[in-house]
């Protein structure tokens, strides 16, 4: 390690505690640049992510009013392969400190693409970078640059003792935001209490005590390949997929079950900007002209298709209310049929409407 000069490790724990505080990626960029940059003398200190794949750059300077070419994004993506830099982390995954000086000379850093595009018009002479952990190809990059002198061993060694610290304060800026987004779902859901919530993040996040065990008990069991039921995961998706094909009111059909003398009532919210959307589960008593028809000795399930038979909709609207198929619903038409003693539609409404209006 490099001798490093008086007063240097209190200031490094100071930029440590100042990123530490970063409360979401934004606010961890610009931190990192202005604590890098206080204690590495430097022309502009940058912060860079650059995605090959998709073509994006996205970069945040200090000095703030250090300005590039409008077309520097481009030129960096197409010649990001040649930089050595970036091929070096690329190649053997080593985020530690690095100059160009490294691995080319002057003459051959003078000689490349990438100076006489790029860094000779910026006036970049010399570079060092430390590269934070990204999925690949994703390269996130902090660095220092400089026109007239390259950077030293201390230099390099203060960046390495930043380095791990870094990592950990972006992990932990990620979580807070994170945690911020299903916070706001978790208001957004529970405005009237007694719901259990579970985020739609990958896996889902239960955020309220034993919200998958109840979910669990009103729905079954999950499936091999999926957190939810299949019962669940098939309402869930018709729900995503009419995000874009209807009104939000037709949106948030709930999915119901039987669970004890009340019913589990499952509702979806839709991701927002703020959170990656949500499951809401309440326990809602049942209505007593539920009770009744269930009271005839008809299921929950047959007791349902009674009341939509009652309000007009056909076996389709039933199937796609309840998330069954039109051959589920004439099955369980059938057995209404049997227990009631009465066939056909328009018989059973006035059957059950009578017997109810007693």
């Amino acid at each position: 390690m490099a001798r490093l000069r008086s007063g240097d490790l209190e200031s490094i724990l100071e930029a440590v505690r100042e990123v530490g505080n970063a409360r979401d990626p934004d606010a961890f960029t610009l931190s990192v640049v202005q604590q890098v940059a206080r204690l590495v003398p430097s022309d502009f200190v940058a912060v860079n992510e650059v995605d090959p794949e998709l073509g994006r750059v996205v970069y945040m300077t200090e000095p703030s009013s250090f300005k590039v070419a409008p077309e520097f994004e481009a030129l960096l993506i197409e010649l990001a392969d040649q930089h050595p830099l970036i091929h070096h982390y690329l190649t053997t995954g080593d985020g530690s400190a690095h100059r160009i000086s490294d691995f080319w000379t002057q003459e051959q850093f003078h000689d490349s693409a990438i100076y006489q595009r790029i860094y000779r018009l910026l006036g970049v002479e010399y570079q060092m970078a430390i590269t934070l952990p990204a999925p690949r190809p994703l390269v996130v990059a902090i660095i220092v640059n400089r026109s007239e002198s390259d950077f030293g061993e201390r230099d390099r060694t203060v960046l390495n003792l930043l380095r791990p610290h870094f990592v950990q304060a972006l992990y932990n800026a990620k979580d807070q935001q994170r945690l911020r987004s299903y916070l706001s779902a978790v208001s957004d859901a529970t405005m009237d209490g007694g719901a259990q919530l579970i985020i739609l993040s990958d896996p889902p996040q239960d955020l309220t005590p034993e919200a998958m065990v109840s979910l669990y008990r009103s729905f079954g069991r999950p499936s091999k390949s999926s957190a939810f039921p299949p019962r669940v995961e098939r309402w869930l998706a018709s729900q995503r997929s009419r995000l874009e094909l209807g009104p939000p009111a037709e949106l948030n059909r709930p999915l119901r079950a039987r669970a004890d003398e009340d019913h589990a009532v499952l509702r979806f919210i839709p991701p927002q900007d703020d959170h990656p959307g949500a499951l809401v589960l309440r326990f809602e008593p049942q209505t007593p002209r539920q009770r009744s028809l269930t009271s005839l000795g008809l299921t929950t399930r047959e007791a349902e298709i009674v009341q939509c038979l009652i309000g007009g909709d056909t076996n389709a609207a039933i199937a796609d209310r309840l998330h069954v198929s039109p051959g589920t619903v004439k099955r369980h038409l059938d057995n209404i049929y049997a227990k009631l003693g009465v066939r056909g539609r328009g018989r059973v409404t006035a059957f059950v409407l009578d017997i109810l209006e007693r």
